[in-house]
């Protein structure tokens, strides 16, 4: 399977070493659309495509449904939504109180805080996943996602 397969199409199954070099394309890309603030937003989607076909596929590979990748997703949305709600008091409070006080540290972290343990939460949920992707027993036979793994798999033709 070639390196644009395993970013682009979402059928078939990779092998862990092709997951971990895709994985780097994700991470390096997502660093790079950070410098592109006009085309970030635009990137961001491309970019949640070439997630869910990386990780799919290394998740077919295990044997399991690609589906699983919404886990995270639906568990970062929660975790943001409560983060805004534990945080929306101070803010509220902020924006009627002291202008001096947005100037302290402290004071934003305080206000802040809820939101950012919230996404650290779901932060080590994908990383509880990607680990567990990344390192996953492949299956050695044939399933419904495809042939079995090849001597040769780890190449990219």
């Amino acid at each position: 399977m070639s390196f644009t397969d395993v970013l682009f199409k979402p059928n078939g199954r990779i092998s862990s070493g092709q997951f971990w070099a895709g994985w780097a394309a994700l991470v390096a890309a997502n660093v790079i659309s950070n410098f592109l603030p006009i085309l970030n937003i635009l990137l961001y989607f491309g970019l949640i495509y070439v997630g869910c076909c990386v990780y799919g596929k290394r998740l077919h590979d295990m044997g399991r449904s690609a589906w699983l990748v919404a886990i995270p997703w639906g568990i970062g949305l929660v975790l943001g939504i409560v983060g805004l709600f534990l945080s929306a008091p101070g803010i509220m409070e902020l924006s009627q109180g002291d202008p001096q006080a947005l100037e302290d540290p402290l004071v934003a972290l305080s206000v802040m805080g809820p939101y950012m343990m919230c996404v650290g939460l779901g932060m080590l949920v994908w990383l509880g996943l990607t680990i567990w992707v990344g390192t996953g027993k492949t299956d050695p036979n044939d399933n419904q996602y495809g042939p079995g793994p090849s001597a040769s798999q780890d190449v990219f033709v």
